[in-house]
């Protein structure tokens, strides 16, 4: 994206004066004001800067510039919006995906504490058979809020192991959870 100059007093004052035309281009090509005017606008103010900077132009009139500037601005619009990314399928959680079938809200369930807790249980069971009783005893010290600081004077060892230890444990929970 270029780096755009602000438009000096004068270049305002000129674009103020003949703001009528972003009107009348939008009319004119039956376009919504709500939805085009703030498409076009920037093609208008780049229309004004270029009709003071390259003198070349002003051969021509003001809304001629102006008006191919904003034409542009429309026609770039409307080819961004035919992208496959603004014309992706949009899938409803309330809606189901034909008239027979029900919306996916519907489907999915809801969360069961008891479930959640058994699912906690089995994979603590699990992460046992894997690492050492001292790095139990650290993941049951970070479960209850204790910082690696904390934990390092109850085990009576340096930080840098209790990381080295909480490492290893993470090392065996991504294991876990890979299998099958």
């Amino acid at each position: 994206m270029t780096c755009e100059v602000p438009l000096t007093s004068e270049q305002c004052l000129f674009a103020t004066e003949h703001h009528g035309l972003v009107y009348s281009f939008l009319y004119a090509n039956d376009l919504p004001i709500d939805e085009f005017y703030d498409v076009v606008i920037f093609g208008y103010l780049r229309a004004v800067s270029r009709y003071f900077n390259e003198p070349e132009l002003q051969q021509y009139s003001f809304t001629t510039i102006a008006w191919r500037r904003m034409l542009a601005c429309i026609s770039d619009h409307r080819r961004k919006q035919r992208r496959p990314k603004h014309n992706a399928d949009v899938i409803s959680l309330h809606v189901g995906p034909s008239e027979d079938s029900l919306p996916l809200e519907e489907t999915i369930a809801a969360p069961n504490p008891l479930m959640r807790q058994l699912e906690e249980q089995l994979l603590l069971h699990e992460l046992a058979k894997r690492v050492s009783k001292q790095q139990m005893n650290i993941v049951h010290l970070k479960f209850c809020g204790y910082n690696n600081r904390d934990i390092a004077r109850r085990q009576n060892t340096t930080m840098k192991r209790v990381q080295e230890l909480l490492e290893e444990v993470r090392t065996a929970l991504r294991e876990i959870c890979c299998e099958e």
